[in-house]
């Protein structure tokens, strides 16, 4: 049995088919490959048109030159900003679950007249909200007493919104001033095992 390699395996048992140009490999070196394939690697042809093995290809936008994956200045600036462009709407979406795991349990209606409870509760508008969630509630002695809840939980809420805000900016300029595809995967890194505050 002999094997030959062009694009792809040929056996010429039987009368098989072997393109032109293909090139005879020993059976040694058809396991060889088979097996770093097996292991993720991609067959290819070298200058000579010799099988050999290599790391898969790092994005569409390598090209295959000389036995290496390269690419051009052109597409690496492209492909620089379109990973920019998707991290920095990564962030943007961790940024809103981690605001949304904060405010689980509110009503999209209670979270929508927040702005309007802290207003009333720091004497900024006359008490119409605040009036009528003390008037319905038997657990408070004054209207005091829920505007101190209030403006604790209005507190408390600006000062996570803060911490999650620094972070967020935070992880915008350090890719907004990435200039290797390199530099982007270690900022990717970092943002998926941002967990918490």
């Amino acid at each position: 049995m002999a094997i030959y390699f062009k694009d792809g395996f040929f056996n010429d048992d039987f009368g098989g088919f072997v393109p032109e140009g293909a090139i005879e490999i020993n059976e040694e070196k058809y396991v060889e490959l088979l097996e770093g394939q097996a292991q993720g690697k991609q067959i290819v042809s070298d200058k000579q048109g010799t099988p050999v093995l290599l790391e898969p290809q790092p994005s569409p936008a390598h090209e295959l030159k000389d036995g290496e994956w390269i690419i051009s200045k052109t597409k690496i600036t492209a492909l620089i900003t379109q990973r920019k462009t998707t991290l920095l709407q990564r962030i943007a979406d961790k940024t809103d679950q981690f605001k949304m795991q904060y405010l689980q349990g509110y009503s999209q209606a209670e979270i929508d007249s927040f702005y309007r409870q802290e207003r009333e509760a720091r004497n900024e508008l006359p008490e119409m909200i605040l009036t009528e969630i003390f008037e319905g509630r038997d657990d408070l002695k004054s209207i005091e007493e829920l505007k101190k809840k209030v403006i604790e939980k209005a507190d408390l809420f600006a000062i996570v919104m803060g911490k999650l805000f620094a972070i967020k900016q935070n992880f915008e300029t350090h890719i907004e001033q990435a200039e290797t595809l390199e530099d982007l995967d270690k900022i990717e890194q970092e943002i998926e095992q941002w967990q918490k505050l």
